[in-house]
């Protein structure tokens, strides 16, 4: 199952996981999971709190087009994108990552 890698990605991310009560997480659009499956699994794994909320995709292209990626297909961890003006594989700016923004200790 994927979702344990990322869970467990993050878990050994967090410096002295025993004692925390609550974490912030930012989940791109584009990383391979969905921000509320990420926080169920996390919570089941971990005992924490979370807090996770999607951050929308940002591209550049070729073509001149910024903005947000046009999604065609989301698998298990992978997410299939191009720009919505051309078609093309765009350059990603923002919103494939997964990023810790605070962690809260008891």
């Amino acid at each position: 199952m994927h979702d344990i890698a990322f869970v467990q990605n993050i878990m050994k991310q967090v410096e002295d996981s025993e004692n925390v009560k609550e974490i912030f997480i930012e989940v791109g659009d584009l990383s391979g999971i969905e921000a509320d499956h990420l926080k169920e699994h996390l919570e089941e794994a971990s005992g924490w709190k979370v807090n996770a909320v999607t951050i929308k995709s940002k591209i550049v292209c070729n073509c001149g087009y910024v903005g947000e990626a046009k999604v065609k297909e989301r698998l298990h961890d992978l997410v299939i994108f191009s720009c919505p003006k051309c078609d093309m594989i765009p350059e990603v700016l923002d919103g494939d990552k997964i990023k810790i923004k605070k962690v809260v200790y008891i």
